[in-house]
């Protein structure tokens, strides 16, 4: 039992070293309140691309269809971005005429 705590532990460890980089949650709470067109020119500027959308999602604007619209009560607006191995879920709103980016998820 001992021998495999010995060799299991370092696996572990390794293998958590390597999702680390994976995972490395970042802080884009800088994002929040900022036009929408401004947000995204700094993103793509920095490495970002848009991440694809559905065809059966409804665009929040003809101007920007990457920002998509669920339905219901609760639904909410969004546009997504990756890059590398990360990727960034945005909330949009439309606030007195503007796109104002609201939040993340």
């Amino acid at each position: 039992m001992l021998y495999m705590r010995k060799i299991i532990l370092p696996l572990i460890i390794l293998s958590l070293g390597a999702l680390s980089g994976f995972t490395q949650a970042q802080d884009n709470s800088a994002l929040w309140g900022k036009k929408y067109a401004e947000v995204k020119s700094s993103l793509l500027a920095t490495g970002w691309v848009l991440a694809p959308v559905a065809e059966n999602e409804t665009p929040m604007t003809e101007e920007y269809p990457e920002i998509t619209c669920g339905s219901g009560a609760m639904a909410i607006c969004s546009v997504g971005f990756s890059r590398e191995n990360s990727l960034l879920a945005l909330v949009v709103e439309r606030i007195e005429q503007e796109l104002i980016v609201t939040g993340e998820y």
